[in-house]
């Protein structure tokens, strides 16, 4: 038999007793018959590393379970944390808090199996010292299990069919993906990859599949796609149909829109001489920038396309109806 390759020093052995004995410490009680089969070494092999180990920790055989335990208890050591470790711990929960009660949970469990904080836990007085400001995710149980199957086969790069109702369309339509990655975006899970019936990138919200199945396809990535240059785009993750789109702010909130050196990767700015500020973008589909857009009201104005100018027009003078 080959041996296993381990980091550089360290023996087959060692590596055999760490394993051993993190089994032992995370209480899977493991028995010699298991030790034996796992490593395929003799029982007089395993014997020899269950001295070391109770040299090492006392351990004794539990009956019940028919494996080894450590007679003085859990051995797995919590990580200390200082001050500044506890705060951020909290952030990140906070944040982890808008993903979806399952992931809060998960979160919790694991920072409490793991870690311990070393000062005095601060009493809770009216609001956190730490709130982060984010749209709760859009979760349910089918979600749950769409995530639950694509991730398996995001990281071994197998393809999936799915059934797929548009928002703005009356059909569902089946289609072949190649899943890329997921993506919470502004508190829905979507889902990027390349699409078979459109030969594209494309995504997918989460709620809008109506049921998904694992094909026996293999995939590798588009050659020309970079994730990164995809995901760092604001306006385009939920895709839509290309538009430069140019965008005019009254010198009023001017202060406001410099704020930023850039609102997107492919933004041009100019800065008129009355003060006011026009800004231009190539976005993949307009109703994502339109929610930006109309943030800004009464203080914008859509100079191109011509047709989203109307468009929004369009919009807000029904809206003005129906609130009238």
């Amino acid at each position: 038999m080959t041996k296993r390759a381990g980091p550089a020093g360290i023996s087959e052995k060692v590596i055999r007793l760490l394993e051993i004995y993190t089994l032992i410490a995370q209480n899977k009680f493991p028995s010699i018959d298991s030790i034996m089969e796992r490593f395929h070494v003799t029982k007089r092999t395993v014997f020899r590393y269950l001295e070391l180990i109770n040299i090492i920790d006392p351990i004794e055989y539990d009956r019940e379970r028919d494996g080894y335990k450590f007679t003085d208890g859990d051995r797995i050591k919590k990580l200390i944390l200082t001050d500044e470790e506890f705060q951020t711990l909290l952030a990140a929960g906070e944040s982890i808090s808008h993903l979806g009660t399952s992931f809060k949970d998960n979160f919790q469990k694991l920072v409490m199996r793991m870690f311990t904080y070393g000062g005095k836990i601060p009493v809770k007085k009216g609001k956190p010292a730490i709130i982060v400001k984010a749209p709760d995710a859009i979760f349910s149980t089918k979600i749950g299990s769409i995530l639950e199957a694509l991730i398996p086969c995001i990281e071994e790069k197998k393809a999936v069919d799915i059934n797929y109702k548009a928002r703005l369309s009356k059909e569902v339509i089946k289609r072949t993906v190649d899943p890329y990655v997921v993506v919470l975006y502004e508190g829905i899970w979507i889902l990027v990859g390349f699409c078979h019936l459109r030969k594209m990138i494309r995504s997918f919200a989460l709620d809008r599949i109506i049921d998904m199945q694992e094909r026996n396809l293999y995939f590798t990535s588009q050659p020309d796609f970079d994730l990164k240059t995809y995901l760092s785009s604001p306006w385009g993750i939920i895709d839509g149909k290309e538009a430069r789109v140019t965008v005019r702010f009254k010198k009023e909130i001017a202060d406001y829109i410099l704020r930023k050196d850039k609102w997107h990767q492919s933004e041009k700015r100019t800065i008129l001489p009355n003060g006011d500020v026009e800004l231009s973008f190539t976005v993949a589909g307009t109703n994502e920038i339109k929610r930006w857009i109309y943030s800004w009201l009464p203080d914008v104005e859509v100079i191109k396309p011509v047709w989203l100018r109307k468009q929004i027009q369009k919009e807000l003078s029904a809206s003005a109806i129906t609130h009238s």
